[in-house]
């Protein structure tokens, strides 16, 4: 292993940042290091942004440090492989990854129209980036150097590992691993995986020889067989023909997609791939070491003033106190790529990272999120010594060997109270990601430390529906629970001397939620003068529960459910939920006036006179969400 890295010798307090500071992304950066080649290289979908929120940054960094050399291949043209030979050829793998997000959600709505924005690329321009770059990236790399390993990775690789849907072509696909014609591909947080393929490539393995790594995935070749202990799933072809196996194939992998899980292999129709268990989560001492890696927080001067990220801007000064989400709603895709295991970092290293970003010459004053996935569970553990397949640790009710307390979370934002207390600059720390309502109704003293201190006038929080049946399939708390969360907070708010208003997200058309429950909704809305605005129709995202409804047209229990499918239903359910928008008035008028009434003649007529009110009224309550 070679060890020759500038960053390592880097102060943070720099007046200027140039190229130096960051993994070199062309041939002369390479060499002016005095490399011959680099030994992974990055090809990602996204611009390069050397800042701990975005993965290749964060497992470029990871490598440099253990003594590779990496370098960052970012937004190549994909249609000539000329670009591709522009870093030379890796001495031991391609690194492929889509970016922060899924390429699909990135560049059309849930409803098939194209973005005009890409948020990850320079200037916001949607134009750099193929439709499906893993599959288009792989096959260039392929074809510029043959032989080299070609390795996926990042969020669209974990997502896609097995038979998926796709919600933009309408059908079951499969394994990007397949399709992409990888070596390898690497699902969850990649840190420990990466770490492993590297340092036994490095020591002479081959790509074939690597088929027992923790979080990774590989092709069966036809000289192989599966793990003895292995799990098959069902096929491709057997879903495409049957889809209520659809929804067996995700609870069987949902029983085995942890650390503690069995592998699992699934023909692809051609083709078969195998699963290993999960990675491990990493703990307190390897998160702090992670993070505290000289990351200049900024998009690479290639760009300039005129290509600024604005991905970026919001996380620029943003600081991650830990991983993981036991929450398991059934929308969210968390549970299999980072998991419910909660890693937190150390008091000590998030100051030290603070500290960092107070002496960063664009810091003005302000640490804009401290938090995770859900910002209320730093420090927060299970206390079961087994590993249970249970997806969520809230619902239907909290798990008696989850550890709420939050003690933890408490001290470590007690710290940054004393720390922004310091002169010199004055600071403000907020907490800008969501918090999960329930397990923070366990602890008025949270709830009053982060309403008086860190709330910069908003709070997220998703409630997600308001009727009952909808809530179960989400796997969310009762709506009542969010009432008193709404109450709490709006007592401490008053008690601190503050106005402030919590932010709800709401899912309009999620499985099972038909037109009657999207006009509950509706009303209770308009009851309470709330114009709600973030409102998110359902798109079915791979690899979760929610997907396999909407796919199988069935629970969990294999029991019917109406699926919202068309695009007159789905703009309808919106429409009701965003009532006040002019445009929706007459979605509206059109379904209550319908030879289907839904209500009464009487109370269509005072539903409708309200919400033209609503409409036309320059303000509305201080529930103008």
């Amino acid at each position: 292993m070679r060890n020759t890295t500038t960053h390592q010798r880097t102060k943070h307090r720099v007046t200027k940042f140039t190229a130096e500071h960051f993994l070199p992304t062309t041939m002369r950066e390479i060499r002016s290091r005095g490399w011959d080649q680099a030994d992974v290289i990055f090809v990602t979908a996204d611009a390069y942004i050397d800042h701990p929120s975005f993965g290749v940054a964060l497992l470029g960094r990871h490598l440099e440090h253990q003594g590779y050399r990496v370098a960052i291949l970012a937004q190549p043209d994909w249609r000539n492989v000329d670009a591709f030979r522009s870093l030379g050829p890796p001495r031991l793998f391609w690194n492929i990854t889509s970016g922060a997000v899924d390429s699909r959600l990135n560049s059309y709505s849930s409803l098939g129209h194209r973005r005009k924005v890409d948020v990850y690329s320079p200037g916001g321009k949607n134009i750099f980036r193929p439709d499906r770059p893993l599959l288009a990236y792989a096959s260039r790399a392929r074809q510029a150097y043959k032989g080299i390993p070609i390795i996926l990775g990042g969020l669209e690789a974990s997502l896609r590992r097995l038979v998926h849907y796709d919600y933009i072509e309408d059908q079951l696909k499969r394994s990007v691993l397949i399709d992409a014609k990888a070596d390898m591909l690497i699902f969850g947080m990649a840190e420990l995986a990466v770490s492993q393929i590297a340092r036994r490539l490095d020591s002479g393995q081959i790509i074939t020889d690597l088929t027992d790594i923790p979080g990774t995935a590989y092709p069966l070749s036809r000289n192989r067989r599966p793990p003895d202990d292995a799990v098959l799933l069902h096929s491709l072809s057997a879903q495409r023909d049957d889809s209520n196996l659809v929804m067996k194939t995700h609870l069987s992998y949902q029983r085995q997609g942890h650390p503690a899980g069995q592998p699992v292999f699934q023909e692809q129709d051609p083709g078969t791939v195998v699963l290993n268990p999960s990675a491990r989560p990493l703990t307190t001492d390897e998160m702090d070491r992670l993070y505290e890696l000289p990351f200049t927080r900024r998009a690479h001067p290639c760009y300039g003033k005129a290509g600024s990220v604005p991905a970026l801007e919001s996380v620029r000064f943003s600081i991650t106190t830990h991983r993981g989400c036991f929450g398991g709603c059934s929308f969210c895709s968390l549970y299999y790529h980072q998991g419910k295991h909660i890693s937190s970092r150390s008091i000590s290293s998030l100051l030290a990272e603070a500290d960092r970003c107070r002496t960063h010459p664009d810091f003005r004053g302000t640490i804009s999120d401290l938090g995770g996935p859900t910002a209320n569970m730093y420090g927060m553990s299970c206390t079961k010594k087994t590993t249970c397949s249970r997806p969520s640790c809230l619902f239907p009710s909290i798990c008696k060997h989850l550890r709420t307390d939050a003690s933890e979370l408490i001290t470590m934002m007690e710290s940054f109270l004393r720390w922004a207390a310091k002169p010199s600059p004055t600071t403000n720390v907020y907490v800008a990601s969501g918090i999960r309502h329930d397990p923070a109704l366990t602890s008025n003293e949270y709830i009053n430390l982060l309403t008086r201190h860190f709330v910069g006038g908003h709070l997220k929080v998703a409630p997600e529906h308001y009727c009952p049946d909808v809530l179960k399939l989400m796997g969310k708390p009762p709506f009542e629970l969010f009432e008193q969360f709404e109450s709490r907070f709006a007592a401490a708010s008053r008690r601190a001397g503050k106005e402030q208003y919590l932010v709800p997200y709401f899912i309009s058309a999620h499985p099972g939620s038909t037109t009657g429950d999207a006009l509950r909704l509706s009303r209770y809305l308009v009851g309470r003068r709330w114009r709600l605005r973030q409102v998110q129709d359902f798109t079915p995202v791979p690899l979760t529960l929610s997907t396999a409804m909407y796919v199988s047209g069935c629970d969990r229990k294999n029991r019917p459910i109406h699926i919202p499918r068309g695009r007159r239903e789905k703009r309808l359910q919106m429409a009701l939920l965003k009532y006040y928008l002019p445009a929706n008035y007459k979605i509206i008028s059109d379904y209550l006036n319908s030879s289907a009434r839904p209500i009464a003649a009487a109370d269509t007529a005072d539903l409708l006179k309200r919400i033209k009110k609503l409409q036309t009224s320059a303000k509305t309550s201080s529930g103008d969400w």
